[in-house]
């Protein structure tokens, strides 16, 4: 095996989504736009990075919103890798169905390092 055809295990995935709406940024709809950042999402995003995940921002939003996220996030220094419509294949999804957010970014980050 080269170092190109490296097997993947689950436990070495860095890659975790994370879903805009109502999870990082507070609800608007149906106003146009993006909420506030929520409480703890800024901080939590940055310690992601440093615990060396790579973070994919998914939302149900249309593609035609791709620039008003980018910007959106970082002008909020949110830390992330890629914007992808509609829910992608990864280990995590940390939104109010996998990994349950309820406003608890802390215990998020905690669970994420005990794993």
């Amino acid at each position: 095996m080269n170092k190109y055809t490296k097997q993947i295990l689950n436990e070495d995935m860095k890659w975790i989504s994370i879903d805009l709406d109502l999870t990082l940024a507070g609800q608007v709809w149906p106003e146009k736009g993006i909420g506030a950042p929520l409480s703890g999402a800024v901080e939590s995003m940055q310690q992601l990075k440093e615990l060396g995940y790579k973070v994919m921002i998914y939302t149900a939003r249309a593609w035609d919103d791709y620039l008003n996220i980018e910007n959106w996030l970082n002008d909020n220094n949110m830390p992330f890798k890629r914007i992808i419509c509609g829910k992608p294949m990864v280990k995590y999804h940390i939104d109010d169905r996998n990994i349950e957010f309820k406003n608890n970014w802390p215990e998020i980050i905690n669970k994420l390092t005990n794993k």
